[in-house]
């Protein structure tokens, strides 16, 4: 019987967190070992709030075990996290898995680490340079400190958000979103249902971090067991599920597009003409509704 992947969840909060890491693995489509650890594990919620926060200084928002949220300092998190990791490291994971955005420090490991912040960025980075007018929508109040993210200058809208918080904030939101092309809520404690309202109201695409750190830690999990093959297969599904007019082939030439090959790359990989490449590219974004690679890729990183 194959070893399933042993995998170690750290939060920035205290363990366990119900309301995050479930419906992150059940992303993940397979079987693994789940332990949860928490940066602010073994403090008492009351001591913590005696502990001072400075002026502008960079803050996070998490939750403790006993369901208080609480801000909290960036750098004191960071700290914890980063000797969490450091023991981690001795204990033969196979994965340790940072859920939470916000957090600059870089960390090392011998342990394979997906770091939230570091996937959740790069991810959005992706999007800039395709063009892609993204709104994010954080989870905590960054006025004076918008710095720290370096999204690049496509980012044309960002708001603050916190949570829990009045629900008509999200109205609010959607109102000035609605010039992006895509939104991302850049926060784990944002939720699928919270997305799904937020992109009802505006009428963009909503991404979560959640979703975008799952989907990453699949990819691995699938490389690590070889099955690649299947997640290519899956991704086919999932293109002609969402656009039945493209044929089998075009499918193909997108999915060869979005990898960055070139059209007398994807015409060797497929052993077909330069000119038969053009074609089925042309077809499909007409079929799509664009007028630009960039856009066939947005298409694509949108499903």
């Amino acid at each position: 019987m194959a070893r399933l992947p042993r995998i170690a969840f750290v939060t920035i909060g205290q363990a366990p967190r119900p309301d995050i890491v479930p419906q992150l693995v059940r992303q993940l489509d397979t079987e693994i070992l789940i332990e949860e650890f928490g940066a602010l594990d073994g403090i008492d919620p009351a001591e913590f709030d005696r502990l001072p926060l400075s002026p502008n200084q960079i803050t996070l928002h998490t939750r403790f075990a006993n369901g208080d949220y609480k801000i909290v300092s960036a750098d004191f998190v960071e700290r914890r996290i980063a000797a969490l990791c450091e023991r981690l490291d001795r204990e033969n994971y196979d994965f340790i898995v940072i859920v939470s955005t916000g957090l600059r420090q870089e960390i090392v490991t011998k342990t394979p680490l997906l770091n939230g912040q570091t996937i959740v960025e790069s991810w959005v980075q992706s999007l800039s340079m395709v063009g892609c007018r993204v709104g994010i929508i954080y989870s905590v109040d960054l006025q004076g400190t918008e710095n720290i993210f370096t999204h690049g200058s496509a980012i044309r809208q960002s708001v603050s958000y916190t949570l829990p918080g009045p629900s008509g904030n999200i109205d609010d939101i959607t109102r000035n979103l609605r010039n992006c092309d895509f939104i991302v809520m850049y926060s784990m404690a944002y939720s699928g249902e919270m997305a799904q309202k937020v992109s009802a109201q505006s009428g963009k695409p909503v991404a979560t971090a959640r979703n975008i750190l799952a989907s990453s830690l699949r990819m691995q999990l699938n490389s690590m067991t070889d099955t690649r093959p299947h997640e290519k297969k899956d991704i086919a599904m999932r293109m002609s599920q969402a656009y039945p007019q493209l044929t089998r082939r075009e499918i193909e030439v997108a999915e060869n597009v979005v990898a960055g090959l070139s059209n007398k790359e994807i015409a060797r990989v497929l052993d077909i003409s330069h000119r038969t490449v053009e074609i089925h590219r042309g077809r499909v974004m007409k079929k799509l509704g664009v007028t630009t690679v960039s856009g066939l890729i947005r298409q694509v990183l949108v499903l």
